[in-house]
């Protein structure tokens, strides 16, 4: 499949929203980054179920492999939302580039630490956290792999000083394992499966377990977007809801859905991954609380803030709550937040 593909398809006559309808000449143009991972299945669900056209959408996707990467596009206005993780927006907003987060692309609104989707492969001989002590250990840099095995370092007192960090792009990850060029690999999902099925004698040694990290997926836009598209935003965060459902309620067929888009071949390697981490677009005082109490702290123990982060400007839940008050019907499967989470 293209790298960008994008759905333009007028013939509707009426398309439905939240709560009415929009004609034809109502669709609204959005472009999208979306990347290689199984938890990104929404993105993909709502353009091969028509749902982004379902709620006023004409939307084009644009696929990346890294987080870092959407960032420079979305600042050069080449998209105009990202679906990434929370370390590379987190680095970005310290830098003061105009981002705002609008809504979770994957992550759980009541737990206090999430990073269900990430985890680690290592090769024979390697047996615990511990035993990566001097060990190479290959990530995309700059994403929540690194964030992850920071955490993971400090809950087992070490740091980043303890192990050498090799910077290899994701579809990469699973050829450096099996040359030994890396002694282990920190990514998230569907590399991390494929790492392990690929790689005789490679084990998975964690899946998530970290409890000082929180690194939900991120719905990222500009400030720009925000005050220039902001019933684009309103569409899209119905269109995502809907689609992040459906995924919930259809894991085998959304993993089914994700093979059409990420270059994997194995169906029973891309079910099984997609069960790690839960598609929940809902922010709540986690989400601010969290960042501010666990994953800010440890990035900068890493030296990777530039400056403090106001995270009363850089989060914006307005268009989550517009479609969680428009449209219940889709969260109506989760757990509510409770009052006191409740942003």
């Amino acid at each position: 499949m293209n790298t960008i593909l994008k759905l333009m398809r007028f013939a509707m006559v009426a398309l439905l929203l939240g709560g009415g309808a929009a004609t034809a000449q109502d669709t609204l143009k959005l472009k999208i980054a979306a990347a290689g991972g199984t938890l990104h299945a929404p993105i993909f669900v709502a353009v091969e179920q028509g749902l982004f056209e379902k709620h006023g959408l004409d939307a084009e996707i644009v696929m990346f492999q890294t987080g870092v990467e959407m960032i420079n596009g979305l600042l050069a206005g080449s998209h105009d939302v990202n679906t990434m993780g929370s370390i590379p927006f987190l680095s970005g907003a310290s830098n003061g580039f105009p981002l705002v987060l609008i809504g979770h692309l994957h992550g759980d609104a009541l737990k206090d630490h999430y990073v269900d989707n990430n985890g680690i492969a290592s090769s024979a001989g390697i047996n615990s956290i511990e035993d990566l002590k001097g060990k190479r250990i290959g990530l995309p840099r700059g994403t929540g792999a690194e964030g992850y095995v920071l955490g993971l370092l400090a809950q087992h007192g070490m740091t980043g000083d303890d192990v050498e960090m090799i910077n290899v792009k994701p579809p990469e990850l699973p050829t450096a394992l099996l040359n030994g060029d890396v002694d282990a690999v920190s990514v998230w999902e569907p590399w991390l499966s494929t790492s392990v099925v690929n790689v005789d004698g490679a084990k998975q040694l964690i899946v998530g377990q970290c409890q000082s990290c929180y690194d939900p997926g991120t719905i990222l836009t500009s400030k720009s977007v925000v005050e220039g598209k902001a019933e684009q935003l309103r569409r899209f965060m119905l269109a995502f809801a809907e689609a992040s459902q459906w995924v919930r309620q259809n894991l085998d067929e959304a993993a089914e859905v994700n093979l059409r888009w990420i270059n994997l071949k194995d169906a029973s390697v891309m079910k099984a991954a997609i069960r790690n981490g839960l598609s929940d677009p809902r922010m709540s005082r986690y989400t601010v609380d969290m960042y501010r109490e666990k994953t800010i702290p440890g990035l900068k123990a890493a030296g990777k803030l530039r400056d403090e982060i106001n995270l009363d400007e850089v989060v914006d839940a307005q268009f989550i709550n517009y479609a969680m008050e428009t449209a219940p019907q889709f969260f109506d499967d989760l757990k509510p937040i409770p009052d006191d989470l409740k942003n």
